[in-house]
């Protein structure tokens, strides 16, 4: 390659949220690694840490340039943060682990550099320096792309100030540095910069719940030196005579910034924290050195992910092996309908291969199709290949289905990579045009349900008819309650009680089952259960727990009871707790719990006074509670209750209307219908 003149423009990223533009001015850095003195430091543990925290970031600062070198270019990272420990809790701050790519096919290997750290401790007036030790540094190696360097600041004890700096070097351009901005601990200040030459584009795709105290784009002038070395007759080699190249261009510049982050904390009904934590990631999106040529872009189409895939032995040979699973399965050819053929195949496949819960959108390396199908176990991409496989082989029309779990976090749909997919279904479409998705990892699933940790979003089909799937569009998880009670003289309620767990309720119970009685005993404590029966004839079926019990009253007979029947049979309490939410509600389905007592009277009483009906809905059809009471005849009553959740996502501004809906519902249920001795 060579440069014959100076390139000019500059580049527009995609970006997630609004940003300023300006150019580019040179930026203090917000922090100065080794330039802490004792006045500083005192005024820092002076100021109290956010909620008590047990350590906080006081700064953490990364930036990121391009720059020419021997052959091609490299990416540069620097980082320094400060930290600060209160309390032994946060002792584990002052080990920092440092993720490094190497690429063992093609060669190439990330670089940690200029490693230096110190651990500060103040007494009295004054200030110890402690710098990082040579041996407190270690390397292991997590799988075949990554390694983990990880370092132990020394001396650490309630009050520390830690600080570290590092360099990366990386020859992978297409790995510009991602930066997170919120940590598990309260963070002060996070700062992170990029200069990227005009040459390279990427794609920039930006998260953040807290709004960004800086985020501004610039330009500046740029240049680096690039070395290209002689060829020779041996080959390429280097030569005191290699030709050098100054490049001169635009650079787009960014910084964002973000200060005074709480600390990230997990609340319930979340997918994986990814998802939430404020951060900024990138895609090399395109290269193009000379305007008047294309570009070479780099961040392809699924067209491209789908021939890679064809092409790549871990997934596509899956799909053109012939195995005893493919004979067996084009015996079902000839079944008239579509669906019930394909049930018929994933039942095959069930019986054959077990899932040994490896999670993975590619078969292992080295294994095969027919040594699967002989060892009878495989992780999830290898049963669902085969799957693929046999569908196909009886005459049915299946096709890849990518998604990303919901440990591996939400997609980016507009981003055609395949590093954001860890899970492969079978799609097949069916004559009247309707999506059948199939999974044949667990058998204690019908075939029309998919396995909770699928529910994410959407999944990407590839094939001819290649688009986003919803994976939303589930049964619901169904508790349903339906009880025949009598009540005493004293109070005591006495009867059968039928509990049904439907849909995905049904999933979570059946893995359970010689569980099931005691755990409702455990949710309901002041029953005593005289007999119990557990029916679950077949997945495509609810799980009933069938029980004869009672729940023991006064002593003696009273003039005036206070019955609470639905209240007694209600499962668990309120799930949100919290006064306040940072973060959206994310549930896998929607959420429908239903009971419906028949009460009948004791000899002697009339009713006194009965709860009021009620019924709310929530804005945008979000959901409902019903609540009814009726008197069939002058000794029964009939009382339901009904709470649906009708959404899988709530934003934040939604949680306190669902926390309300719950509240109230618990709170109706427990009113008391007051029965009077005539």
């Amino acid at each position: 390659m060579t440069f014959t003149r100076v390139f000019a423009g500059w580049l527009l990223p995609v970006v997630a949220l609004a940003c300023l533009t300006g150019t580019a001015r040179a930026q203090e850095v917000p922090i100065k690694f080794g330039k802490l003195d004792a006045k500083e430091a005192a005024t820092l543990l002076a100021s109290p840490t956010p909620d008590s925290a047990a350590a906080e970031v006081l700064c953490d600062f990364g930036q990121s340039t391009i720059n020419g070198k021997n052959e091609g270019f490299e990416l540069r990272f620097e980082r320094t943060a400060r930290l600060l420990i209160r309390r032994p809790a946060g002792y584990e701050h002052a080990t920092v682990r440092v993720y490094l790519y190497h690429n063992p096919r093609e060669g190439g290997r990330e670089e940690i550099q200029q490693l230096k750290g110190f651990t500060y401790n103040l007494t009295g007036g004054t200030l110890s320096k402690e710098p990082l030790r040579t041996e407190a540094v270690f390397s292991k190696k997590i799988n075949e792309r990554l390694d983990e360097y990880a370092f132990t600041l020394p001396n650490v004890r309630a009050g520390s100030i830690l600080e570290f700096t590092y360099v990366i070097r990386s020859p992978f351009l297409f790995n510009l540095q991602d930066w997170q901005f919120q940590q598990d601990i309260p963070v002060r200040w996070s700062e992170y910069r990029a200069v990227i030459p005009a040459f390279y584009r990427y794609k920039e795709l930006t998260r953040t719940y807290w709004p960004f105290t800086i985020n501004e784009t610039g330009t500046t002038p740029y240049s680096t030196t690039y070395r290209e070395s002689q060829q020779t007759g041996y080959g390429s080699m280097t030569t005191g005579s290699d030709r050098t190249y100054n490049i001169s261009t635009q650079a787009l510049t960014r910084r964002w910034a973000a200060k005074n982050l709480p600390a990230f904390h997990a609340e319930s009904f979340m997918t994986t924290r990814r998802d939430y934590l404020t951060r900024v990631d990138f895609e090399l999106e395109r290269i193009q050195f000379d305007p008047q040529r294309n570009p070479q872009f780099i961040t392809g189409s699924w067209a491209d992910i789908e021939k890679e895939l064809l092409e790549d032995e871990r997934f596509g040979q899956y799909l053109k092996a012939t195995t005893p699973l493919t004979t067996l399965a084009a015996i079902l050819q000839p079944m008239p309908n579509p669906a019930e053929r394909a049930r018929a195949v994933r039942q095959l496949v069930l019986e054959r291969v077990a899932y040994n819960e490896m999670t993975s959108a590619y078969a292992r390396p080295g294994s095969t199709a027919k040594r699967v199908t002989e060892q009878r176990q495989g992780n999830a991409a290898e049963v669902n290949l085969l799957l693929l496989a046999a569908l196909r082989a009886a005459g049915l029309n299946a096709q890849p289905l990518l998604l990303s779990t919901r440990s591996n976090g939400q997609i980016q749909t507009e981003l055609p990579v395949m590093s954001q997919f860890n899970y492969v279904l079978a799609h097949v479409t069916l004559p009247d045009g309707k999506d059948l998705l199939l999974d044949a990892t667990d058998a204690t699933l019908p075939p029309e349900l998919l396995p909770e940790t699928c529910l994410n979003g959407q999944g990407r089909l590839l094939g001819p008819a290649g688009r986003w799937i919803n994976l939303m569009d589930a049964a619901p998880t169904l508790l349903y309650t339906r009880a025949q009670l009598t009540a005493t003289a004293q109070g005591e309620l006495r009867g059968n009680i039928r509990q049904e767990y439907a849909g995905y309720a049904a999933y979570g119970q059946r893995r359970l089952l010689p569980e099931l009685r005691q755990r409702w005993q455990q949710a309901h404590p002041d029953w005593q259960i005289d007999k119990a029966e557990i029916v679950a004839p077949d997945v495509s079926r609810p799980v009933v727990l069938e029980l004869a019990t009672s729940l023991p009253g006064a002593e003696a007979p009273a003039a005036t009871l206070y019955l609470r029947p639905l209240q007694q049979l209600v499962l668990g309490r309120n799930p949100f707790t919290a006064t306040e939410r940072q973060f959206p509600v994310d549930f896998a389905t929607v959420q429908r719990i239903e009971y419906s007592t028949d009460l009948t009277l004791p000899a002697g009483y009339a009713v006194a006074e009965l709860p009021a009906n009620m019924q709310l809905v929530l804005p945008n059809g979000g959901g409902r509670f019903l609540f009814s009471i009726t008197q069939p005849s002058p000794t029964t009553l009939n009382l339901v209750g009904r709470l649906h959740l009708l959404k899988t996502h709530y934003s934040a501004e939604e949680y306190h209307a669902i926390r309300e809906l719950y509240t109230t519902a618990l709170s109706k249920l427990a009113e008391p219908i007051v029965l009077q001795r005539r």
